[in-house]
């Protein structure tokens, strides 16, 4: 990457986050989510740089009071996820916590939606060394406390 990049590619993901993600307007935010997870897509390797900018409001979008923005954050999460694959896991708690939400959600379209979701996060949850170490003391605990 050119130096100054990052600042451009910094300032067109603030934009889409301020302009579209937080947009009073359903249809804006889901332009918002669809973008960012083509941005995401566009910067393959670059994008895991990004993820703490990124990531936020995708997940915030997840209790939206519109259902089809709720569908598009599964969808825009599914698309970030399958490009940053590992780099990932440091969203695995919040990521959890909405998918045990989004599958009691009142559309089916979003409980379908965050059903994909779920079994890629398995898929790259099972795949991720570090999730490994992690894996252990919880399922000890989880042991533990049955």
């Amino acid at each position: 990457m050119i130096a100054g990049d990052h600042d451009r590619i910094t300032a067109v993901i603030n934009l889409l986050i301020t302009e579209f993600t937080y947009s009073p307007q359903a249809n804006h935010r889901k332009g918002g989510l669809i973008g960012l997870a083509a941005a995401t897509v566009g910067l393959t390797t670059e994008a895991a740089q990004h993820l703490e900018q990124i990531v936020p409001p995708v997940l915030n979008s997840f209790s939206d009071q519109d259902s089809r923005v709720r569908y598009y954050a599964c969808e825009a999460l599914y698309n970030i996820a399958k490009v940053v694959r590992g780099d990932f896991i440091i969203f695995f708690n919040q990521i959890f916590d909405a998918l045990c939400k989004l599958s009691a959600d009142s559309d089916a379209n979003v409980q379908s939606a965050a059903h994909l979701l779920d079994r890629l996060v398995k898929d790259i949850v099972t795949e991720s060394d570090q999730f490994r170490c992690i894996l252990f003391p919880f399922s000890f605990l989880t042991a533990y406390s049955m």
